[in-house]
């Protein structure tokens, strides 16, 4: 995947949900993170991803 032939709305979906994933792990907000939130959030971000591709 070439990141420089990426419409704008790809690559902040991209950054958004890798910012998601960093943040959810190293943030500590009290809360116990697990993979099961990992899997949601990569769900969201491929709902986004065809959403994109369909406009």
């Amino acid at each position: 995947m070439n990141l420089l032939r990426l419409n704008i709305w790809r690559k902040i979906i991209l950054f958004a949900y890798v910012a998601g994933v960093v943040a959810m792990f190293t943030l500590d907000l009290g809360y116990h993170f697990h993979i099961g939130h990992v899997v949601r959030l990569t769900v969201g971000a491929l709902a986004f991803w065809v959403v994109v591709d369909r406009v």
